[in-house]
């Protein structure tokens, strides 16, 4: 994790406290959708995410284009917000107007899930490109996980990523798995706003019931 304001960090995870670089994305992630016949579709799912100048991130996941349909929803069915200088995570759900607030105590990063600690990692790094008009740098993770019972293939993940330097944001990431349950999914910014997001979006709206989850 990185804490700073300089526009050379190099931050790849939203957690991260990066203030007065805000910003707004419109993301698609796609990924192969396995069907019960044994083939498989691609399915597209849309994310807002943004920043603000105080380091707070919203998040805005949009219900998944169903195979087939041209219906899609202009109202997200969960909002995360992160308001790092209070370690707070909240989950908004506009359906039911509802708010879940975690608040974790102590100072510094938010715990997060680490790798299997039997995996085995390496990292390369990739060139830099352009992604939809925002120059990348890249790394490639390999982490492979060996069998549990020692005659089953191991599990090998390959995860790429393409993180903008002056943002700070991953611009464009690629994941494959050998895992038969795994799938390969793309995650990919397309438009990108750098002018501030509007202060309201960051908090929770009047009307939701707030649920604090204890920690």
């Amino acid at each position: 994790m990185i804490a700073t304001g300089d526009k050379k960090a190099f931050s790849q995870d939203l957690l991260d406290y990066v203030p007065n670089l805000p910003y707004t994305a419109q993301v698609v992630q796609s990924g192969l959708l396995a069907l019960a016949n044994g083939n498989s579709v691609r399915r597209e799912t849309r994310v807002v995410q943004m920043r603000d100048s105080q380091g707070r991130t919203r998040i805005e996941s949009f219900p998944p284009d169903d195979p087939g349909s041209n219906l899609v929803s202009n109202r997200p069915d969960m909002v995360n917000l992160y308001v790092p200088l209070r370690r707070q995570f909240i989950q908004l759900f506009p359906a039911r107007k509802i708010a879940y607030v975690t608040t974790f105590p102590g100072t510094g990063a938010i715990p997060t899930h680490g790798e299997n600690p039997n995996a085995e990692i390496t990292t390369k790094n990739l060139p830099g490109q352009m992604v939809n008009g925002i120059y990348a740098v890249g790394t490639r993770t390999t982490v492979r996980v060996p069998s549990s019972d020692g005659n089953s293939p191991d599990v090998v993940d390959v995860r790429e990523s393409w993180v903008s330097l002056d943002l700070g944001i991953v611009v464009l990431a690629k994941n494959s798995s050998t895992d038969p349950r795994g799938s390969q999914t793309m995650w990919e910014i397309q438009k990108l706003d750098r002018s501030e997001p509007d202060a309201a979006l960051f908090d929770i709206p009047r009307d939701y019931k707030i649920v604090a989850v204890n920690q």
